[in-house]
């Protein structure tokens, strides 16, 4: 290879070199900025006796049951809706009207249901609450369930 050649060689490898970092540089304080603008949530955990006193004391509490509904109907909290998990995308859609009301969420043990609140603060929701211990913890602390025909 000849002179000339290595040094355009040589110029092309740090002409691309630079595109490269520039353009890693850029896309790094792109998301940075868009961080910036978007505010962070983060869902409570909540026992079994938080959430009885959340029920005495906020009246525009939405609890959602995120079990399949053959379960809902085997017992649930009273005043609970079923929202399965299985579709978050129409529990999204049906939750986004509520977006400034306090939130409770459950699941038969709690697991599933804080999966599900990291979607949703993620998705903006802010008054996010997972009952830790789901249905089971519920009910093993004395809370009302009720069944459906």
């Amino acid at each position: 290879m000849d002179r000339k050649k290595k040094i355009y060689i040589l110029y092309a490898a740090i002409f691309v070199s630079t595109m490269i970092f520039g353009a890693a540089n850029y896309l790094l304080k792109i998301a940075e900025v868009k961080r910036g603008n978007v505010p962070v949530y983060k869902y409570a955990a909540i026992l079994p006796n938080d959430l009885k006193e959340m029920i005495k004391q906020n009246s525009e509490l939405i609890i959602v049951d995120t079990r399949i509904k053959e379960h809902f109907k085997e017992g649930h909290i009273k005043g609970a809706v079923n929202l399965s998990y299985t579709s978050l995308k129409s529990m999204n859609k049906i939750l986004e009207k509520e977006k400034s009301k306090d939130i409770v969420i459950y699941s038969e043990d709690g697991e599933r249901s804080r999966k599900i609140c990291e979607v949703l603060v993620n998705l903006g929701y802010s008054k996010i609450s997972n009952l830790d211990s789901g249905i089971k913890g519920w009910s093993d602390s004395g809370g009302e369930v009720v069944k459906e025909p």
